[in-house]
């Protein structure tokens, strides 16, 4: 019903908005991107970001972002500054936030969300040309509006159409992520705290799922495959890190338990700049469908994601040296427009459908594409 109302709504204020042709005029001096969450959601528009950088070397370039995600875009030289948005929307923090975007005076504003307050923030900022998606009318206040067609289609170009609804090229078909000096060199004292060696490192987190308001421990695989995993692999001359985060504890520790092998693990709050650098020097990365994952894409670690609930298709990892692992069921798949579909009747079916064999299998070629490459 909500859904209904709030879409009823937009679609009755777009009538109040003029549309302009979809095209910049001049050079823009200030240019705004706002996108408040998620990591991996964020880190989906670094190649529509990358795009805008070089279609305007010159222009100051902010984004706003959430205080959780802040980091996946905070050390990019694509970027100029950012902007920390509230963590929850009430009258007071969205009058705050767009009395602050409207004496910076920007004069273009992408939007890659489908939300309409976000709509509404950028067009009450007094931005003359606002280009967003417009999801079920949510768009009303844009300038350049690009429809979100009901059809399968990845949300990293989803938010790539925005670029040439401005008049500027395609974005690359990868994600980009930068680790400064000093997260290579804490990624380096810590392998070698580790005592991970010198053969080709292959991170594994068998955890996430969880971002700010959502939690959705559906996303994660069995304990006791990825421990199968992880003997599997041992045989082809790596070594194995296991990771996790905060609340990853009870996930890291049964793979370990179930293992026949041995495996380094470490569980702790993660510097992201600093696990960017460690999935860099990494030959390969074993996960799910988390913003973890998405971060190993984009520091252009070869990746192998095991999806469930949630679609590869349209969330799985985004570049070329990528696999995903996916055996949905009729009913698959159970997530949608960033939310979980409440007691979906797959169940875990689509867990349960990927064997041990198609990660390995899948890792296995990752691994000698690796080494191909002389990495």
């Amino acid at each position: 019903m909500r859904t209904r109302l709030i879409t009823l709504l937009t679609s009755l204020l777009r009538l109040c908005f003029c549309r302009q042709p979809p095209t910049l005029l001049g050079l823009p001096r200030s240019i705004l991107v706002v996108k408040p969450c998620c990591l991996g959601d964020v880190l989906l528009t670094t190649p529509l970001v990358a795009t805008i950088r070089a279609s305007f070397p010159t222009a100051q370039l902010m984004y706003a972002v959430g205080r959780w995600s802040k980091p996946m875009v905070a050390t990019s030289p694509h970027i100029d500054d950012t902007l920390t948005l509230p963590d929850r929307w009430t009258l007071g923090s969205f009058v705050a936030t767009v009395r602050v975007l409207r004496t910076r005076q920007f004069d273009v504003a992408f939007v890659p969300d489908r939300s309409p307050t976000l709509t509404l923030l950028v067009w009450l900022a007094g931005i003359p040309v606002r280009v967003g998606l417009d999801s079920a009318g949510r768009g009303f206040a844009y300038t350049h509006r690009v429809p979100v067609a009901f059809e399968v289609m990845h949300e990293a170009a989803v938010y790539g159409r925005l670029a040439p609804a401005a008049g500027l090229p395609v974005p690359p078909q990868r994600l980009f992520f930068f680790p400064t000096q000093k997260g290579a060199q804490v990624a380096d004292a810590l392998i070698e705290r580790e005592q991970v060696g010198d053969a080709p490192l292959v991170i594994i987190h068998p955890g996430g799922g969880h971002n700010p308001g959502m939690s959705l421990p559906r996303k994660r695989w069995f304990p006791e495959r990825w421990a199968a995993v992880v003997d599997a692999l041992h045989a082809h001359g790596v070594r194995i890190l296991i990771v996790g985060g905060p609340g990853d504890e009870a996930a890291v520790a049964q793979v370990s338990s179930a293992m026949r092998t041995e495996a380094r693990a470490l569980v702790r709050h993660w510097d992201w700049d600093e696990l960017g650098a460690l999935l860099q020097r990494s030959a390969l990365f074993l996960g799910h469908d988390t913003g973890m994952m998405h971060l190993a894409t984009a520091v252009e670690t070869p990746t192998v994601a095991v999806f469930g609930p949630s679609d590869p298709q349209v969330y799985g990892p985004y570049g070329n040296l990528t696999r995903y692992v996916w055996h949905p069921t009729e009913y698959s798949p159970c997530f949608f427009a960033g939310a979980a579909v409440p007691d979906c009747p797959c169940a875990m079916q689509c867990m349960r459908n990927v064997d041990v064999f198609d990660v390995v299998a899948a890792a296995r070629e990752m691994l000698a594409t690796t080494r191909e490459r002389g990495a």
